[in-house]
């Protein structure tokens, strides 16, 4: 079903980022090329060696790392990409993106990319439910952002199931076509 698609899964630092391991084990079921950004905090979470294993594409991490391979076309991975998914996306992503701050290769890579963006949230209740994240997370529905519903109205802040990111991201890629 995503035959061909290029997605850009983030992994932001917060519990649920080695479960990007299986996310993207899903979406390449559905012949997804996946690629991955990861925070230096997600680092504390998964190791890149680990996501790196289930891609084909370098991990990338730091904005200034040098290049592990080279693309002759110079075009950036936000230009390339279908959708660019942040699973899980903690409360410092949310932010950032939400106010343009860009000083990371992720937050860069949110404020240049001008397809689809998917978002997986994982906060715990206490952040979530401050203003300034409640702000955040409107800002970005109303900026076109996708969250990826929990189904948990205690907690609907924490992460989705697999299948539900998996089932989000084809409702957009498939109905785009």
């Amino acid at each position: 079903m995503l035959n061909g698609k290029k997605i850009v899964v983030s992994v932001t630092g917060c519990s649920p980022a080695v479960q990007a391991l299986n996310l993207i084990g899903e979406l390449k079921k559905h012949h997804a090329d996946v690629y991955v950004v990861m925070t230096e905090n997600a680092t504390n979470f998964v190791t890149p060696l680990m996501l790196q294993r289930s891609v084909d594409h370098p991990i990338q991490i730091q904005s200034f790392d040098p290049p592990k391979t080279w693309d002759n076309s110079h075009t950036s991975l936000s230009q390339k990409t279908d959708l660019l998914l942040i699973a899980p996306a903690s409360a410092n992503i949310l932010g950032k993106a939400a106010n343009g701050i860009s000083d990371d290769l992720l937050s860069t890579t949110i404020m240049s990319m001008r397809g689809p963006k998917v978002i997986a949230t994982h906060i715990n209740d206490m952040m979530y439910n401050s203003p300034s994240v409640l702000r955040n997370v409107q800002t970005l529905k109303n900026d076109g952002f996708i969250f990826v519903e929990n189904g948990n109205l205690e907690h609907p802040s924490y992460f989705p199931s697999i299948d539900r990111i998996v089932n989000a991201v084809l409702k957009v890629l498939v109905n785009e076509d």
